[in-house]
């Protein structure tokens, strides 16, 4: 794989992270002391960012660093690229109360 292939990969992992908090760059940026356009040109993979750097960085958002067994990067990807699971129940599931008990009538009714 090329180097600038893993530079995307992980400034696109940086970058879902980081969305997924809500923070802007200059949030990421506070908590790592990077300029904003630091990080935005690690997370374009437009730079070739010392380890340390990107260890900062993730473990800001969230994220380690780790080494992946070539053969199960693709595997390890699905992994962490899936979306969500959806609950078993798509439909809003009643209470038991509403499935046992009868409403009583309204006074309107009664009369």
């Amino acid at each position: 794989m090329e180097q600038r292939e893993t530079r995307a990969r992980l400034g696109a992992q940086l970058t879902a992270a980081r969305r997924s908090k809500g923070w802007t760059l200059a949030d990421l940026g506070h908590r790592t002391a990077n300029a904003p356009s630091r990080l935005s040109s690690i997370e374009h993979g437009k730079i070739n960012a010392t380890v340390d750097a990107l260890a900062q960085a993730g473990e800001a958002a969230g994220l380690t660093l780790t080494f992946v067994p070539a053969e199960r990067l693709e595997e390890v990807m699905s992994l962490i690229e899936q979306p969500p699971t959806e609950t078993a129940y798509p439909v809003p599931v009643r209470s038991l109360h509403d499935e046992v008990f009868i409403p009583d009538p309204s006074e309107d009714e009664e009369s």
